[in-house]
């Protein structure tokens, strides 16, 4: 999956906020749908000052009434200054209207393209990768397996006790055998 550009008129936003520069990015994936409204402010203080009359507005004009969307939308703040840390964990543990992502401490405002590629890793976790090991039992399952082999699923009381005893034995000899 990658992000694109997508020619959106975002003058709602450039309207209010003249020093922001604002860009549309949308996944390529329609079943996993991410659209992520780019920020990117010349100073940390435009960041501060604007996020939340930014997520209002985009909530208004923007969104649709759908719950899901908050959670398929993003809005991300780009400065080459770095924020205080208590602004940044308040911008980004807010959850009304999208999830937030704040971008600092760059070396020069960033292009479009170098964000598309940090969003990328932000969002879609591009940078990560599989790595391929052989799977080995460990050497106490078998000798756990002795405790709960045969542990009855259903729901019925005498189950849950049966389970609990398990649990406590379980429990019991690791403490046991802690060293």
């Amino acid at each position: 999956m990658k992000l694109l550009i997508k020619e959106i008129d975002l003058g709602f936003l450039s309207n209010q906020h003249e020093n922001i520069q604002f860009y549309m990015l949308r996944s390529d994936d329609r079943l996993s749908f991410i659209s992520c409204i780019v920020c990117v402010c010349e100073t940390a203080y435009d960041i501060i000052e604007n996020w939340r009359s930014i997520q209002n507005m985009m909530a208004v004009y923007h969104q649709h009434s759908g719950g899901f969307d908050a959670w398929n939308m993003y809005l991300a703040f780009v400065s080459v200054e770095s924020i205080p840390v208590w602004e940044k964990y308040e911008i980004e543990n807010n959850k009304f209207s999208a999830r937030k992502i704040v971008l600092d401490d760059f070396q020069e405002i960033p292009d479009i393209e170098q964000l598309i590629i940090e969003l990328e890793k932000q969002l879609l976790g591009s940078d990560l990768t599989l790595e391929s090991r052989s799977f080995q039992l460990d050497e106490d399952l078998p000798y756990l397996e002795n405790y709960y082999r045969g542990a009855p699923l259903d729901s019925k009381s005498e189950s849950r006790d049966k389970r609990a005893l398990m649990i406590d034995k379980i429990i019991e000899s690791l403490n046991s055998n802690e060293n």
